[in-house]
């Protein structure tokens, strides 16, 4: 039998402090045995199935995933004790049943819909059916729910899509999750709308990889369901408010509409820290909380439409009525309604007003589709990192400093021209390339008050041209700057690397020093356990001699050792900015003793600057944030150097020694 408890052993065995804080997922209760070796052996032979099932087309091949999302969700339950009440073994009984069904009928299966459970006889109710998608971040099959409005034809259509983003449960794990999502519509079923509720990763706000999921399962159900592009809104209540304010600021161009509700904007102000800090809110800390705190971001809203609820006597209510009034600084007027007398909860009169202005606005955007106007007229961009580079055809490419308020403001003039205004801005781009806008191979661009006439650079049809910002002024580039800087995908820190696809590099020897090596297996261990429990997620590894040319050409490396002990940061290491032999850790004109620090730290690969390459470290928000997701924000920088001989606190894996950011070239700061 598997080792049930070894993840939670882990965890808490991992630091003498961790029982200070709690763990998530919570264990949960202990079953019958006999119940549990029976799930066992039937998601054994399941998985066996599965393994040798050969699909008779590549079609059926890719709905495989509908079978393994529930099969999974059963055998993360067992291995990581998370069956929270006893009715739970039998909705896992529920789960496989289904998975056998699918899998047993699969090859006579026409229609995916009709596949996953939806009823043609039924087709004048609403529908639920649950399936899931393959995360390009780490393979893990996630699982989503999808309701279909009465009425809905898998050949008719283009539907609108609303996403709803689900409230916190510490215990809705995959089988809880699933149950619920195969028998209740939820909060909102417009008509003519499918919904689409993702998962998310559990409870962190969906930020993350919880963030990447959502745009994930987005670009699934409009691959399998006919959904119209230009009608997809996100919508959520509490955590789900809090991850569609956030999601909302950050990929507006997205949405033709934000519904947020009761959900937090920020961490200090919603943690109650302005007056006691938990830990010091320093230059470092307080640059990190840019890249979830909502209120810096607000006017990239100008870019959608909002309509924000909040109950009227709430305690939640602060972070919309703080939304709405940096709106209105910035001469932005957001809907806004508010539940008479509702604390954290919509009542029924909220809920017909916000469907009625929603409703309009999908209207609004049907029109606009039709009459095939793709290009918006106007984009006002703010961002503080490349994470979030753009909306529509404007694309910033480089920033004059990351973490600091950078704008742009562009407006189309004509057919041929464009007027643009920056602020701390680099390099952007410029891509009509599928849209109408710009049938001519020359654009007009004003920019900074500076004039050019710029020439395509897309190899087809349509425009696309890039710009950089040098002490002249402005111009257009004829090939793409290479150089070696920060640039969307690839700007720190070091939580970003699990924003996308990565890959752990093992070590095949033992460090130098061995307080060191127990700090880094201490770690790595952590770090794994970390992904697999809290993010849900399959950690992906390779032993260092083994690595291939196509893992680092595909992924973002996580490689733990010293530049001894990992093949990899040995042969890479006089390309880092930080040196580290048997005597020192060096930074700059800064030296540690290498016996007792090590450093963590991200950077663009020196064999593929597409990808990092990251020291020493997984995501870096540890046991501390359990207890809200608004704690979940980045804690370290792009590099630190880690005190080995210090306890983990819950909070930084060790004391930190030294810790910054690099410059926009990816070097180190005086």
């Amino acid at each position: 039998m598997r080792n049930v408890l070894a993840i939670v052993v882990c965890l808490i065995a991992h630091s003498a402090l961790a029982q200070t804080y709690k763990l998530l997922p919570p264990p949960g209760i202990e079953i019958d045995a006999a119940v549990r070796k029976g799930l066992q052996a039937r998601v054994d032979g399941i998985q066996a199935k599965l393994q040798s099932y050969r699909p008779s087309n590549e079609r059926r091949a890719g709905w495989l995933v509908d079978v393994k999302v529930l099969v999974r969700a059963v055998d993360l339950a067992l291995s990581q004790n998370l069956f929270y009440q006893a009715r739970q073994t039998q909705q896992a009984v529920a789960l496989l049943d289904e998975a056998e069904r699918r899998l047993a009928s699969l090859p006579q299966a026409d229609d995916r819909m009709v596949w996953l459970g939806w009823d043609r006889s039924k087709s004048g109710q609403v529908q639920t059916v649950v399936g899931g998608f393959q995360s390009r971040i780490d393979d893990s099959v996630q699982p989503v729910g999808v309701v279909l409005p009465a009425g809905f034809r898998p050949d008719g259509g283009p539907y609108r899509l609303d996403v709803w983003l689900h409230g916190r449960g510490d215990s809705k794990t995959e089988i809880p999750f699933l149950i619920e999502r195969m028998s209740k519509v939820g909060q909102y079923t417009p008509e003519n709308t499918v919904v689409l509720h993702p998962f998310g990763r559990h409870c962190n706000a969906f930020k993350f990889a919880g963030e990447v999921d959502v745009l994930e399962a987005v670009d699934d159900t409009a691959s399998r369901l006919p959904v119209d592009r230009d009608r997809i809104s996100i919508r959520g209540f509490s955590m789900g408010g809090a991850g569609c304010w956030h999601i909302a600021v950050h990929y507006p161009g997205i949405w033709f509409a934000a519904n947020p509700g009761a959900g937090f904007v920020d961490t200090i102000v919603y943690q109650g820290w302005k007056e006691k800090q938990p830990f010091p809110i320093d230059a470092v800390r307080q640059k990190l909380l840019r890249w979830y705190d909502v209120l810096p971001w607000v006017e990239n809203l100008k870019n959608t439409r909002v309509v924000a609820y909040s109950g009227e006597v709430d305690k939640q209510r602060q972070a919309a009525d703080r939304v709405m009034d940096v709106a209105a600084d910035a001469g932005m007027s957001l809907e806004y309604v508010i539940g008479k007398k509702m604390g954290h909860k919509i009542d029924p009169p909220s809920i017909a007003k916000i469907s009625g202005i929603m409703d309009a606005w999908a209207r609004d955007a049907q029109l606009v589709s039709r009459e095939q106007l793709v290009s918006r007229k106007r984009i006002d961009l703010v961002t503080y990192t490349l994470r979030y580079p753009g909306v529509d055809w404007l694309r910033i490419n480089g920033l004059k400093e990351h973490w600091t308020r950078s704008t742009a403001q562009a407006e189309l003039v004509g057919e041929d021209g464009v007027k643009i205004k920056t602020d701390g801005i680099t390099h952007l781009t410029l891509d009509f390339s599928e849209s109408g806008h710009c049938s001519t191979t020359d654009l007009k661009v004003e920019i900074d008050g500076d004039q050019l006439l710029v020439a395509s650079q897309a190899k087809e049809g349509g425009f696309k041209a890039q710009l950089i910002r040098s002490e002249d002024g402005w111009f257009a580039l004829e090939s793409p700057d290479q150089r070696l800087r920060k640039r969307a995908g690839l700007q720190g820190p070091i939580d970003d690397a699990f924003c996308d696809r990565f890959l752990f590099v093992l070590p095949s020897r033992p460090a130098t020093h061995g307080g060191v090596q127990r700090w880094i297996s201490r770690e790595l261990d952590y770090a794994r356990n970390r992904w697999k429990t809290l993010m849900r997620g399959d950690v992906r590894e390779v032993l260092d001699r083994d690595l291939t040319k196509e893992q680092i050409e595909n992924n973002h490396l996580i490689c733990f050792g010293d530049f001894q002990s990992n093949q990899f940061l040995r042969d890479i290491q006089n390309q880092l900015p930080i040196q580290w032999t048997p005597d020192s850790v060096k930074v700059g004109s800064t030296t540690f003793d290498s016996s007792s620090h090590a450093p963590v730290l991200c950077y663009p690969n020196p064999r593929n600057a597409d990808r990092y390459v990251v020291v020493n470290s997984g995501m870096t928000f540890r046991e501390f944030s359990n207890v809200s997701n608004s704690r979940q924000i980045a804690m370290l920088p792009d590099w630190a150097v880690i005190d080995v001989t210090s306890e983990d606190t819950g909070l930084f894996p060790g004391r930190i020694t030294a810790e910054g950011f690099f410059d926009e070239q990816w070097q180190l700061r005086d």
